[in-house]
């Protein structure tokens, strides 16, 4: 079977081949999915008052990725609470079960007990008139690898660390995943967080479920519509259907899944005079503000984006004390035949042409775990100054091989699609996009760092025993280890 780093490096070679509009797209493990960015006089900044990375792994620990715009200077949207659809259940909770229907995102924030009850959510509303007029918006697409067959599947999870938040009793954001099989009601807070759809059974309790991405007969781009044999055997075998859902110009799917951040007032004051060891270590604060060698112009990074976003996953908390000597990199070699993916690197292959497909994105098989004890934060309070945003990745398989680049493209037309349906769209650096950025503070640098060296991203494990050969009902050997 083809492997995720093998349809990275083909559809990166494939849109900066392309040229246009596609060569602005390319594989990211590490996707920069922010509410509020922070910015330096007048230039964007990689730290915020509340940005998040988001990672996505298969269920087996396989590194996954998404197809999106640069992170640094991202493509957005703009939209209303009034404009996005959540499929959920008014009467069984957001977490699916009986009478499924589409809401609109104001629907959940006005009446948010109705649909989050079943997670403990406990607040008569998480409105904010004002700020709910403006939405941002960004799409994604991605192709996973699955076995050849009629119908095949893998399970997986995004990951969502959130760098201004350190403690479960403190989220930074209720986060909202929304398939067309529900909203799973959860939060950010320490470390980070594997986000798992969610089902109540008839006993009342909530079970965790992997999510799966299965093959379909359904086109790579554009939406899903059914037949009725279709829907009624995915009904039987507990599958997702093709629904509305998120903003109306993305019609009915059933490959979406979509990310709801909704910005929550923080009770804990993190104090700056806890660390004064940061400052002297290069660093340099004056003046409330930051070096400028801590961010970067969008002029200055021009061309750059895709070699910026290998240095800044932050993957190591060397980077932010290293921030202040940051300079834009330079492009890379065209002629270049190795394909860089966080610290490892491989040599571009010729894997064939394989079949795509649109993904069901269903709820996958159950969390082994102990029980989930539903949100920690039952009454949060709404951020009074931060708007929500949203980020909808569109699911397909490839089967047999990489994508082709008529599918690579259809994906990347499709979101460009979407875009153009927002109210609005552009780029974070422009003016359009200001309510997304502040002026970035010494506090916000701090607590970033703070989180960075005391809750560090995981990083996959390596293998245990690897040099012992296994014996059957024995496990592996208690060599190299």
């Amino acid at each position: 079977m083809t492997t995720p780093q093998q349809i990275v490096a083909s559809i990166n070679e494939k849109t900066r081949a392309k040229g246009g509009h596609y060569a602005q797209y390319s594989c990211k493990t590490v996707s920069w999915d922010d509410v509020q960015r922070g910015t330096v006089g007048g230039g964007l900044s990689c730290f915020g008052s509340n940005i998040t990375d988001t990672r996505l792994w298969a269920k087996d620990g396989r590194s996954l990725f998404t197809v999106r715009s640069d992170n640094w200077n991202e493509r957005l949207g703009k939209t209303n609470t009034s404009s996005v659809a959540v499929v959920a259940s008014g009467t069984g909770g957001g977490a699916g079960g009986n009478n499924l229907r589409p809401y609109t995102l104001r629907d959940f924030l006005s009446e948010p007990e109705k649909f989050g009850a079943y997670a403990g959510l406990d607040v008569k509303s998480l409105e904010k008139a004002d700020l709910d007029k403006t939405v941002s918006i960004r799409f994604q697409t991605t192709f996973l690898p699955v076995p050849e067959g009629s119908i095949q599947s893998i399970e997986f999870a995004p990951e969502a660390y959130n760098y201004n938040t350190r403690s479960d009793e403190d989220p930074r954001n209720l986060v909202l995943l929304c398939t067309t099989q529900g909203v799973a009601v959860q939060q950010d807070g320490r470390g980070a967080k594997k986000l798992f759809h969610h089902a109540k059974n008839s006993d009342g309790k909530v079970k965790r479920y992997w999510l799966e991405a299965e093959s379909s007969n359904h086109k790579v781009g554009g939406e899903q519509k059914e037949t009725k044999e279709e829907r009624d055997d995915a009904i039987v075998r507990g599958k997702a259907t093709s629904s509305v859902i998120g903003i109306e110009g993305m019609g009915t799917r059933f490959n979406v899944l979509m990310t709801i951040q909704v910005p929550l007032e923080q009770k804990m004051e993190h104090s700056l005079d806890s660390q004064p060891q940061l400052c002297s270590a290069g660093f340099g604060f004056g003046g409330g503000g930051v070096k400028k060698g801590m961010m970067f112009g969008a002029n200055e990074l021009a061309g750059s984006f895709g070699d910026f976003d290998e240095m800044m996953g932050f993957e190591e908390s060397e980077l932010v004390v290293a921030a202040s000597s940051f300079s834009a990199p330079k492009k890379k070699s065209k002629s270049s035949s190795i394909f860089k993916l966080g610290s490892r690197s491989f040599k571009r292959s010729s894997p064939p042409e394989g079949k795509s497909s649109a993904a069901r994105v269903s709820r996958g098989s159950e969390i082994s775990e102990a029980q989930w004890g539903g949100l920690t934060v039952k009454d949060p309070t709404r951020n009074d100054s931060e708007c929500i945003t949203i980020t909808c990745v569109m699911y397909y398989v490839c089967q047999g091989g990489t994508p082709s680049e008529a599918d690579v493209a259809s994906a990347i037309d499709d979101l460009e699609a979407m875009y153009r349906a927002c109210e609005d769209n552009g780029n974070l650096a422009e003016e359009k996009f200001d309510f997304m950025k502040e002026e970035l503070t010494v506090k916000d640098v701090l607590d970033i760092n703070k989180k960075i060296t005391t809750q560090p991203p995981p990083k996959p494990q390596g293998v245990g025993f690897f040099s012992s050969f296994p014996i059957f009902g024995g496990g592996g050997g208690g060599g190299g280890n």
